[in-house]
């Protein structure tokens, strides 16, 4: 039977961390506690426990010493409380845990309404949960989403293992559920990918172990990923619960293990599922191709399980192509890989081994077979050639065009030798000895997935944050988290706008207002100036019909002439209000330029316009001169006012 390794398995970052940090604080002066089961696997709690490091539930039950806050964090109050018991707090919650906290918090104090999307009883969720005041809604199912009232604006934060596409599913369903909807997506990415992983592999095998502890929820849900594909799924805590009827038949089987998982647990069940399998000495025979289980890794030399009588052994020279300085840049103890028979009855009793050879007899099975399903491969480079990069893959010697190091064009590739990197197959050839590999596709590939998922959270009138990414005379593109979002320069700010760099460089970060999501065309229409008011309405309020104001002449056109009455509002005097004479061109009246007096005839805010007359206002000036006038002269000569000024009223009449 074959064993296989899901390639995301066991403990991550923030498991590790809060484990190292339990650990790193043992002190034989000073009592330890941790408040809760610091992660959720009981063979890590007893072994904490044989260190000196206990678990209590309450933190009442601590007297002195130091408290550890688990990786699924706490709420403010316990920090609180610790520190009026002058405990020594060692905070080991999960940074991405922290994050969903803070999240939480910030949006209660914005004034929104938080829904949490998790497992109302997980203490990572208890513990966001704390950090609103317990004032938000927990939602852990698309029927609890549609149970919820109408809300002006809601902040949603998520558990950090919550299923991706069960969280996309709730908030699809929250969008409609208020006027206003901002997304912090905390789920962490390490969930996804063991997750992921786990479902890759099972399609595969034909029986899927899953370890880790019973209580935690990541590894129930590695389980029932695992059972969905059809496969036989067993969730176990220990190598112990392993039963040998599950594996009568098998021939392949695969390991995956949840978050809380250590590797020594992982290595258990492991070297259980081979004892429990093997039942026949291994037949070994010089040149043929078998499995075998590293067991010890040297400087120079390479020990393996072969099933057989003697243990085998690989010289350096035999290990990989391009020869490594040591054996361990290439496997570690635990790894299963196929190996040539070069002498099964050496002189000093073992066994001498290949892998190069072996390798280079399946590489092109195992290439042709990954070009076929699309699958990617790891490769290390080994040097720059003209065209591209030389590449080690199964020990075959590989090529990888420029075009396809990168999704943009690399100048110096250099800098790439000595990496190694994930590709995929998009040539081979068996009798050429020819294969060409691509990691652009790869890349582009997990483009495309994130921008699916960060498509699927995008919302019009929501405000995120990016990073200008380029500038183009139509327009910004802004970087929001691997998609570009235009900014069309008509959407760059209220006033008018020649060039884009007027508002924006290259490198700034912008808070933008979300116009239209395209997922389909992949396309993201934002804007700057809907972050506040048109200061259009805010400037014309100062302003009221049948005031007259001096302003300058922008624009002329055939029906009249566009005069700036303050900066960025702008009224129409159109022809037949520029003299009282009859106009056939504004150019007989004003210039670009000119400062004019005008009259406000009206103010439309619904269309932004306004109409304004020269005529009008140059009549208002006679009057007011006439008025003077009237004030200083002696009385009646015995000619009529209508005599004397019947003209200047004559419009009006």
């Amino acid at each position: 039977m074959k064993i296989f390794l899901a390639e995301h398995r066991g403990f991550c970052y923030g498991v590790k961390r809060a484990v190292d940090m339990a650990v790193s604080s043992l002190d034989v002066n000073c009592p330890v506690h941790t408040l809760g089961p610091i992660i959720h696997n009981p063979q890590m709690i007893s072994h904490l426990k044989k260190l000196g490091i206990s678990t209590v539930n309450k933190l009442e039950e601590i007297t002195a010493g130091k408290v550890i806050i688990r990786s699924h964090g706490v709420g403010p109050d316990i920090y609180d409380q610790a520190e009026s018991k002058q405990l020594q707090v060692v905070d080991a919650t999960c940074p991405h845990v922290k994050k969903a906290q803070k999240a939480a918090h910030e949006l209660l104090l914005a004034g929104y309404k938080v829904v949490i999307v998790g497992e109302p009883h997980h203490p990572e969720v208890q513990s966001i949960l704390a950090w609103t005041n317990q004032a938000a809604s927990v939602v852990e199912t698309p029927a609890e989403a549609e149970a919820l009232p109408h809300y002006s604006r809601l902040g949603v934060v998520a558990q950090t293992t919550f299923a991706a596409e069960r969280f996309q599913a709730i908030v699809t369903i929250l969008q409609t559920k208020c006027q206003e909807l901002k997304i912090e997506r905390t789920i962490c990415t390490a969930t996804d990918l063991r997750q992921q992983a786990a479902l890759d592999l099972a399609k595969k095998v034909d029986i899927m172990i899953v370890v880790g502890g019973k209580n935690s929820a990541n590894t129930a849900r590695l389980a029932s990923v695992c059972q969905d594909t059809g496969t036989a799924a067993y969730h176990i805590e220990s190598a112990d619960e392993l039963q040998p009827e599950w594996f009568t038949g098998i021939e392949t089987a695969g390991i995956t293990a949840g978050a809380s998982t250590p590797d020594w647990v992982i290595k258990e069940v492991y070297e259980k599922m081979e004892a429990l399998t093997m039942t026949d000495i291994v037949k070994v025979e010089n040149g043929t191709i078998i499995e075998g289980t590293v067991v010890d890794v040297r400087p120079d030399e390479v020990f393996v399980d072969i099933g057989y009588k003697a243990e085998g052994v690989i010289p350096l020279s035999e290990l990989a192509y391009p020869a490594p300085q040591t054996a361990t840049e290439i496997v570690s103890v635990g790894q299963v890989i196929e190996v040539l028979v070069l002498d099964a009855d050496s002189a000093d009793g073992q066994v001498k081994l290949s892998k190069i050879q072996a390798d280079r007899i399946t590489a092109w099975d195992k290439l042709e077979q990954a070009l076929t399903d699309k699958l990617p491969l790891e490769t290390k480079i080994t040097e720059v050639v003209k065209g591209g990069l030389v590449a080690s893959v199964f020990g075959i010697r590989g090529f990888i065009p420029a075009s396809h190091i990168d999704l943009r064009f690399v100048e110096d590739l250099q800098p790439f030798v000595g990496q190694t990197v994930r590709v995929i197959p998009i040539e081979i050839d068996r009798e050429k000895q020819k294969a060409v590999l691509s990691r652009k596709q790869l890349l582009a590939q997990a483009r495309a997935a994130k921008e699916k998922e960060l498509f699927a959270t995008l919302a019009v009138g929501q405000n995120i944050t990016g990073r200008v990414s380029r500038l183009t005379n139509f327009g910004a593109f802004v970087d929001v988290g691997g998609i570009d979002g235009l900014i069309h320069i008509s959407d760059l700010s209220w006033q008018r706008v020649k060039n884009p760099q007027e508002v924006v460089n290259v490198g700034d970060e912008v808070t933008v207002v979300v116009l239209k999501v395209d997922p389909e065309a992949k396309k993201l229409a934002l804007s700057l100036k809907d972050l506040e008011r048109d200061p259009w309405y805010a400037t014309v309020e100062t302003l009221a019909v049948g005031t007259v104001l001096t302003g300058k002449v922008s624009k002329l056109a055939k029906f009249g002439a566009f005069v700036e009455l303050k900066k960025g509002i702008e009224g129409l005097v159109h022809i037949s209000e520029m003299a009282e004479r009859r106009v056939t061109s504004p150019e007989e009246v004003v210039s670009v330029g000119q400062q004019v007096a005008v009259k406000i005839l009206a103010i439309d805010k619904e269309n932004k316009r306004i109409a304004l007359s020269i005529a009008q206002a140059e009549q208002d000036k006679e009057r007011a001169e006439f008025s003077d006038y009237l004030s200083t002269q002696a009385p009646s000569t015995g000619v009529t006012l209508g005599d004397k000024f019947g003209h200047l009223f004559k419009r009006e009449d």
